[in-house]
């Protein structure tokens, strides 16, 4: 059953390779920002200074609006000490996880859809001292997500995804966003969102086998378009583990389920 719903979601994916127009261009953006913290569906990776970086490149198709989209994003640790986090100590200066996804993405009657594949590669698997089991390695999701706006610009979502490798588990995020230009060089940016993690999703986010609701995050951001090419982002951000059985063990592996964090970067787009 699943694997069918890996093929069906993939479909339009590989379907799209044949309708990509000869003389296509690629859009390409480098992403680049240092973080106070490295925070992931509510789980504090590593609570100490990081820098995250992401390379995308689009490449539209003979839809007017649909495109393929392949990233990459890493997280490197710039200390030895992760702090009270998930992720081990004793890799400054080493990508602690990269991730790798592509997706196809598509407009249709005002609503943005899309769907792909994600694969998160833990650099350090073997030693994640906190977790129950000792180890996190490399999983892989499919995903679906929508998304349109509505009244006084409001933006609601709702993104779906299954691990289909090791942990063959559900987490729903639905969130709304919604922008507000200031003038044609500054805009700021705002969304909340609340995510739900299933048994197995619990267990291998938390390492506590009890689904439930998971991560109420808030993010506020400032951004500055320097030139046409390049952005300039400030972003400050909260989240707390909605789900008390998951907070409670939050405080059990002395992991604050309640935590800032901001982050700085520069977004170059040609």
């Amino acid at each position: 059953m699943f694997r069918l719903l890996c093929a069906l979601l993939a479909l339009p994916f590989f379907c799209s390779c044949y309708i990509v127009p000869q003389d296509a261009r690629p859009e390409i953006a480098l992403d680049a920002a240092v973080a106070s913290q490295f925070n992931f569906r509510g789980m504090t990776n590593v609570d100490a200074p990081v820098l995250q970086t992401e390379g995308a490149i689009d490449l539209p198709t003979k839809l007017e609006t649909g495109f393929i989209s392949v990233k990459t994003f890493v997280n490197w640790d710039l200390e030895n000490d992760t702090g009270d986090a998930w992720f081990p100590d004793g890799h400054a200066g080493e990508p602690s996880q990269i991730d790798v996804s592509a997706a196809y993405s598509e407009t249709y009657r005002g609503v943005d859809f899309s769907s792909g594949i994600i694969s998160y590669a833990l650099q350090n698997g073997d030693d994640f001292v906190k977790a129950p089991d000792g180890e996190r390695g490399e999983t892989k999701e499919i995903f679906v997500s929508a998304a349109r706006e509505t009244v006084w610009q409001l933006v609601p979502s709702l993104r779906v995804h299954y691990d289909f490798d090791e942990v063959e588990g559900w987490y729903f995020n639905l969130g709304v966003s919604r922008d507000f230009p200031i003038n044609e060089e500054f805009l700021v940016d705002s969304r909340i969102s609340l995510g739900y993690a299933d048994d197995d999703q619990a267990d291998w986010l938390y390492g506590l086998e009890d689904g439930g609701l998971a991560d109420l995050q808030f993010r506020a951001g400032l951004l500055y378009f320097m030139d046409l090419n390049t952005t300039i982002t400030l972003g400050l951000n909260y989240s707390t583990i909605v789900d008390d059985d998951i907070s409670d063990w939050f405080d059990v592996i002395d992991i604050d389920p309640d935590t800032f964090w901001a982050d700085l970067g520069v977004t170059w787009a040609y």
